[in-house]
């Protein structure tokens, strides 16, 4: 993955990461123009959204969630879903 300074435009190296969630991480960033720019700055990386879906249908992705419930959680699930 390539970043841009925002500032000169020359590329810039990522020197830490953080990961905010399963789907986002800041990127820490120094500008490699260090004569003339030497800039460091914090760029977002996100997901967004998908341009195909996922193999597994809408069933198969809710059958591994409740099979990883605790059994606790799927008697409670069981209880609020079916009374």
């Amino acid at each position: 993955m390539r970043v841009i300074c925002p500032h000169c435009y020359s590329k810039a190296l990522i020197t830490s990461t953080n990961q905010m969630s399963d789907t986002v991480k800041d990127l820490y960033c120094t500008c490699t123009n260090g004569r003339d720019c030497g800039a460091s700055f914090v760029f977002t990386l996100a997901y967004k959204h998908d341009l195909n879906p996922p193999q597994k249908t809408t069933l198969q992705i809710a059958a591994t969630l409740i099979k990883n419930l605790q059994p606790a959680e799927r008697k409670q699930l069981q209880t609020d879903v079916f009374g």
